[in-house]
């Protein structure tokens, strides 16, 4: 999304990124409650060691 709006600075790009990015936040949370309640634990456990949408380098994780 990020490199769609630097590609393409339009007014259009620039009004939709924001949208955009609320509209995949917003996905990518009904789908990670779906896939919740379909493995449980082993996601609770793997979402504890795993980043939701930014990899940090400095973050410690967990011992699976």
């Amino acid at each position: 999304m990020l490199g769609f709006l630097l590609q393409w600075p339009t007014l259009l790009t620039l009004f939709m990124f924001p949208v955009l990015v609320f509209m995949y936040v917003k996905l990518a949370r009904e789908e990670e409650r779906e896939v919740r309640e379909e493995f449980g634990e082993a996601y609770d456990k793997y979402m504890r060691s795993t980043p939701a949408f930014l990899p940090l380098r400095w973050r410690k994780t967990a011992n699976i």
